[in-house]
């Protein structure tokens, strides 16, 4: 009892703590804000997500994930006073321990690239964009006297997280023994971008994907530009462009996940 005591209030403790941090973050942006420029395909968001992802072999809740996601116009033209163009795009999202077997450690990591499309007026954009993605879950074993603390069953009905028997076999070798669930497929995803003011950006997307790990997934996000000052340039928008922070949701049939990010346009 007073161990479940304990990690009851290190949990609240850092509820707090991620809470002030969120409160700075957010002064900071307000202290630091400009009127926005139009919207843009060419941009590079880098935040980390709390989400909740559920599987008959994951239990643990709110799991840390860190991710990266780069777009780049690569070509537009006008259309009277409103624009048109295509652009690239990729993400990457990499997660920290899955598991709550102490048998192995389980991560997650997940990319996707592609090409989209966009239609662009001053404040209000749409976006359809396709490519391939892949998920690939890695164990590493923790013990040689690993035990199961789930009934292993054959194939796993194509859940990616059904840890492999290797892990858990008598006479793997003495050292660590690593293996990989992976699958890759196609994705699509629809979104719209609108210029709610000058400083507030928001938007919405559907992505649909024949890949089990991805799903269905709707998302949101809300963005606030601020600018810290910098003069030098650099193609892939470091020290130019417009600097924000953003808040995003989403959710699939079996995945939830809310986060922060610092983009930049360039």
């Amino acid at each position: 009892m007073a161990y479940c005591h304990k990690t009851k209030l290190k949990y609240c403790e850092n509820l707090k703590l991620t809470q002030l941090v969120v409160l700075m973050v957010l002064a900071f942006a307000a202290i630091w804000s400009v009127s926005a420029s139009e919207i843009s395909y060419s941009y590079w968001n880098l935040g980390a997500s709390v989400s909740n992802r559920d599987s008959e072999y994951l239990t643990r809740d709110r799991n840390l994930y860190l991710d990266v996601n780069f777009c780049r116009n690569i070509y537009e033209f006008s259309l009277d006073e409103n624009y048109s163009g295509i652009h690239f795009w990729s993400d990457v999202t990499q997660s920290r321990d899955l598991s709550d077997d102490s048998s192995y450690v389980l991560r997650l990591l997940q990319s996707s690239i592609g090409l989209g499309v966009h239609y662009s007026t001053d404040v209000f954009s749409t976006y359809f964009r396709l490519g391939r993605g892949g998920s690939a879950a890695r164990f590493k074993s923790v013990s040689k006297s690993s035990t199961p603390s789930a009934t292993l069953t054959g194939g796993g009905g194509g859940d990616i997280f059904v840890p492999p028997r290797v892990i858990f076999s008598a006479d793997r070798p003495a050292t660590t023994t690593t293996s990989t669930n992976s699958e890759s497929g196609l994705l699509g995803k629809l979104g719209i971008r609108y210029r709610a003011s000058k400083k507030y950006e928001v938007g919405a997307a559907v992505l649909l994907s024949n890949i089990s790990s991805f799903g269905t997934e709707l998302s949101a996000y809300v963005q606030r530009d601020f600018n810290v000052g910098r003069s030098r340039t650099s193609a892939m928008g470091v020290l130019q462009g417009q600097m924000s922070i953003r808040a995003d949701v989403a959710a699939t049939s079996n995945f939830r996940s809310v986060g922060f990010s610092i983009a930049s346009t360039f």
